[in-house]
């Protein structure tokens, strides 16, 4: 009976064990549960702040350009979007904004435009090659805008695309060219011809924005200057170079003032002067967000911004309260004597890493 009793208590107590153990481990596993929860939540707050911070960076960026364009027609070294702009704190993070100056570049899409090639932007780009010392023919300007042109054939030459492009240089075979504007300088590494050493040379003096974009004469480099003028070298375009570092120009007219301009004929220069301006069209901005953690190594998020900053079209059909506003926008010019602009976000790009820039 004894023995029983005892055996009894044994289970019993063996139960208790084995229910103390259980309801320790349910425990730990919750409460481990509970501190993955809380992590996955404090990053997730962290990458949502982070996002937001870098559209504040955006907004801030808008703002900057919106300002700059009521102070002047002109986009330059000396204008306040050029300058170098500190970090902006926001409680425990900080927004940090770099501005490039897309209009200083050559725009490959400008090589196509309205259904038909831009054949003055293509006599360009082609110097603009053999000023890089790239190539002594024409090949590479030729591919890159058959790329974008919506026909099958390569440009003056009849021959099919499909046969002539169908293995590209970094890319497996294709039937066609996607026959569409580039949105990035890093996919001319899929047009035949162009090589990553090539595209590492003419990454400074390109960009891809998706609309037509005249050259800044005031903040183009002297290579690409020299690229308006055949038979034309940076040297030569000094001159330009520093009249603009004491004085933004205000008009395309002081360029055919230059010497190195002389050569050029009526003809020639009506077909280069749409390809010109004195202000800037498209601006790139670099964003970057850090939560300047105390614990722990920072995190950042980076975004790349392409901003417009185009006439306002006061033609264009809009509603009521827009049409308010451009009326206002065209009274204002006419006081100030300056055309309005539109400042707007094109595109926004997000990196988990620092882009080149």
């Amino acid at each position: 009976m004894s023995m029983t009793a005892n055996s009894q208590r044994g289970v019993a107590l063996l139960t208790i064990l084995l229910l103390v153990v259980s309801i320790t481990v349910v425990a730990g596993s919750m409460l481990a549960s509970q501190k993955i929860a809380i992590r996955r939540s404090g990053l997730l707050f962290d990458q949502n702040q982070l996002l937001q911070d870098i559209d504040a960076g955006q907004q801030l960026a808008v703002t900057m350009l919106r300002a700059d364009s009521n102070l002047n027609d002109t986009d330059s070294a000396q204008d306040i979007w050029a300058q170098s702009i500190p970090p902006y704190t926001l409680a425990s993070h900080s927004v940090s904004i770099e501005l490039r100056d897309e209009s200083g570049r050559f725009n490959i899409n400008n090589l196509y435009q309205n259904g038909s090639a831009n054949t003055t932007a293509l006599a360009v780009f082609q110097r603009l090659l053999t000023q890089l010392n790239l190539e002594p023919d024409i090949a590479i300007a030729i591919a890159i805008l058959d790329w974008q042109d919506v026909d099958g054939e390569v440009y003056q030459d009849g021959g099919n695309e499909s046969t002539v492009y169908a293995q590209q240089s970094n890319a497996v075979a294709t039937d066609a060219l996607p026959n569409q504007p580039f949105v990035s300088i890093d996919q001319l590494l899929e047009v035949k011809g162009v090589s990553a050493e090539t595209l590492s040379v003419l990454r400074p003096y390109l960009t891809a924005v998706p609309y037509y974009v005249p050259i800044n004469i005031n903040t183009a480099s002297p290579v690409l200057l020299a690229a308006l003028v055949d038979g034309a070298n940076s040297q030569q375009m000094q001159a330009l170079v520093d009249m603009r570092a004491q004085q933004a120009l205000t008009s395309i007219d002081a360029v055919w003032q230059l010497p190195i301009f002389g050569s050029l004929n009526d003809e020639q220069r009506k077909a280069l002067t749409p390809m010109l301006a004195v202000d800037s069209q498209a601006f790139m901005a670099l964003i970057t967000a850090t939560d300047n953690a105390t614990v722990g190594q920072a995190r950042e998020r980076f975004a790349t911004v392409l901003i417009s900053k185009t006439v306002v079209d006061n033609n264009q059909v809009v509603n009521s309260s827009q049409a308010a506003n451009n009326n206002q926008a065209s009274n204002s010019s006419e006081v100030n004597g300056k055309m309005p602009k539109e400042v707007k976000v094109v595109t926004q790009r997000l990196w988990a890493f620092r882009p080149s820039f």
